[in-house]
């Protein structure tokens, strides 16, 4: 059966035992120094997540077909969602007990790095780290920002404005639905990085691949 990208996370990232992904936030600023010595600094390229994908160990044999499996992915410079399986959740409500069934919504955006939210329960808390997504314009793109501070909701379940980061871009709009439970970043397998691991006597370890997020 043809493969169908983006692929879900019940397609393809919880298929393929992910132990651990370290995001990192790129860097685009170039610096330039006058004469005077003052520095300046420009943004060459909007902010674009990237990670390092580690996956749990295989038998010999279930390594080489999962590696059939990416490599297929690869061929087609496909797309799938991907959520750190060590951050499921908020930092005050990993497994999502608290929130429930909630469904949580943008509430405002005064700005190009801040929202507010609405639909949380009483008190519910984000903390600095925390990630989010949501999918926004035509045709549908996946947001995926960290909380940049510390933020209550209030009696209603509304939050007072927070900033988030990267920078929120341009077809976000209020009312859209955002995922605070595995958050999942769309994103690719950067090329050249697959790494298929190494072999001992029965198993197979450290098989990994970067990724990189595509909107």
């Amino acid at each position: 059966m043809a493969l169908t990208f983006p692929l879900s996370l019940a397609a393809f990232a919880n298929q393929i035992g992910v132990s651990s992904v370290k995001w990192l936030l790129q860097d685009n600023r170039q610096y330039s120094g006058m004469g005077s010595g003052q520095i300046i600094q420009q943004d060459l390229a909007p902010q674009l997540w990237t990670g390092d994908v580690t996956l749990r160990e295989y038998y010999h044999a279930d390594a080489r077909r999962l590696e059939a499996k990416l490599n297929s992915v690869i061929r087609s410079a496909g797309t799938f969602y991907l959520f750190d399986p060590r951050v499921t959740g908020p930092y005050e409500d990993r497994k999502g007990t608290i929130l429930g069934a909630s469904t949580v919504r943008i509430n405002s955006l005064p700005d190009a790095k801040s929202m507010s939210f609405k639909g949380l329960p009483a008190g519910y808390i984000l903390t600095e780290g925390d990630y989010l997504a949501f999918d926004y314009g035509s045709p549908a793109r996946r947001a995926f920002h960290e909380v940049a501070e510390r933020v209550v909701a209030n009696g209603s379940g509304v939050t007072p404005a927070f900033e988030v980061n990267p920078f929120i871009r341009p077809g976000a709009a209020t009312d859209l639905i955002v995922t605070l439970i595995e958050p999942a970043m769309k994103c690719m397998i950067r090329p050249g990085t697959l790494d298929v691991g190494s072999t001992g006597n029965t198993v197979t370890t450290q098989i990994g691949f970067s990724v990189v997020q595509k909107l």
